[in-house]
């Protein structure tokens, strides 16, 4: 892909992309939807079972390649069946409703 870089290592090494919506509650009892980016990583998604092979397909093939689109099809569509958004950062949420309550004069 070549266009995005990977927020874990920093490097332009993402292969693939992969939108998955997602969905939580916040600390108000209202759902919060939205979608998150999966990104496979060259680097940092090498030595994962899930993403491995998909990481070795692109580094002997180059890109997707006619003679063998299925076996990157299986690979891709196995990754994108097990792959989950990254868990919401608590941290951040709390410090966020701290701000926001801070702001309104609750704290």
């Amino acid at each position: 892909m070549g266009d995005w870089a990977c927020p874990r290592c920093r490097a332009d090494s993402v292969l693939a992309v992969l939108r998955r919506p997602h969905a939580w509650t916040n600390t108000s009892g209202n759902p919060v939807r939205g979608r998150s980016d999966v990104l496979l990583c060259a680097r940092c998604d090498a030595d994962d079972p899930l993403t491995g092979p998909i990481v070795t397909y692109f580094a002997v093939h180059g890109s997707a390649r006619p003679d063998n689109v299925g076996q990157l099809a299986r690979l891709l569509l196995r990754w994108a069946d097990r792959a989950r958004p990254p868990a919401p950062d608590e941290k951040a949420l709390r410090a966020e409703a701290e701000a926001e309550a801070w702001r309104r004069g609750e704290l």
